[in-house]
């Protein structure tokens, strides 16, 4: 995951950057977490695959 400017997150899947309010992050918690943030449109493509998790609100990632 990249922070870009303290409050801009860049889409791990297109690559283009956006505000941290317009990206998700899927999880999936394993032994090794694994963290996607994705743009609403790459979400759209991707879905939410069984066994991860999605969370619409990063904000508190910003800084």
């Amino acid at each position: 995951m990249k922070i870009v400017d303290g409050d801009k997150a860049e889409c791990d899947r297109c690559e283009s950057v956006f505000p941290i309010g317009d990206v998700s992050l899927l999880e999936k918690e394993t032994n090794r977490d694994y963290e996607r943030v994705l743009c609403e449109e790459c979400l759209g493509a991707v879905g939410v695959p069984k066994g991860y998790t999605l969370r619409r609100d990063i904000s508190h990632l910003a800084g």
